[in-house]
C-alpha cells in the first residue's frame, strides 16, 4: 500500500504528461456522466471548482449548469488555515495568490439542494480521495450540508491507500470509465 505523499506526488507528474486532447477527451466523458446523474438533476445549486493545468477540465460542465440554470458557487480560500467558501459564479474573476480564479461576492453555504464537485489527484474504491494535501475539501465537506459529493478523477489514478481521520468519505466518484 503506497503512502499518500507518493501518491501525490506520482499524480502530479503523470498527470502533467498527459496530452491536452486527452484531457479534454476525459473530461467531456465524466461531464456527460455528471449530467445523467440523478444528483446533478435534483440539484438547485452546484458547488464546482474552477480547473487549472491538466486537472478535469470543469469548463463544460460550468456551461451545462448555467444552461440547465442551475446555481454555480466556486471555491474561495480564506485566510484561514484549511478553510474555502464558495461565492456565486461570474464572469468576473480574480486570481487568488496560487494563480486560481476565485468569484469575488455572494457568499454562499452548501444546503440540501447543493451538489459539491470535488477534485482529486487519486482515489481508492472506499470513496475517499487524495488532494493537494490542505485539507479544505475534507474540512467543508464535514462541517456543511449538503445534496451529496462527487469526485471527478481520472480513472488511472486508481490507489490503494489508507485513510485518516481527517479524510470525508465522498457520495461518487466519476472517473472516464467508471461511476464507483
Amino acid at each position: 500500500m503506497k503512502q499518500k505523499n507518493e501518491i501525490r506526488t506520482y499524480c502530479i507528474k503523470k498527470r502533467k504528461s498527459f496530452e491536452y486532447s486527452y484531457i479534454q477527451n476525459v473530461s467531456n466523458c465524466i461531464t456527460e456522466k455528471i449530467l445523467n446523474l440523478e444528483v446533478y438533476k435534483n440539484a438547485k445549486n452546484v458547488f464546482l471548482y474552477l480547473s487549472i493545468e491538466n486537472e478535469i477540465n470543469t469548463k463544460n460542465l460550468l456551461e451545462n449548469c448555467i444552461l440547465d440554470k442551475k446555481n454555480v458557487y466556486c471555491p474561495v480560500v480564506t485566510n484561514k488555515k484549511h478553510i474555502i467558501t464558495f461565492k456565486k459564479y461570474s464572469k468576473n474573476l480574480v486570481k487568488n495568490k496560487w494563480g486560481i480564479l476565485e468569484p469575488t461576492y455572494e457568499e454562499k453555504q452548501s444546503d440540501s439542494n447543493s451538489l459539491i464537485i470535488v477534485p482529486a489527484l487519486s482515489y481508492n474504491k472506499q470513496k475517499y480521495r487524495i488532494g493537494y494535501g490542505g485539507g479544505y475539501y475534507d474540512t467543508y465537506l464535514k462541517n456543511n450540508v449538503y445534496l451529496a459529493s462527487v469526485c471527478l478523477c481520472f480513472d488511472e489514478f486508481l490507489f490503494d491507500f489508507e485513510n485518516d481521520i481527517y479524510d470525508e468519505k465522498l457520495d461518487i466518484i466519476v472517473t472516464q470509465k467508471n461511476i464507483y
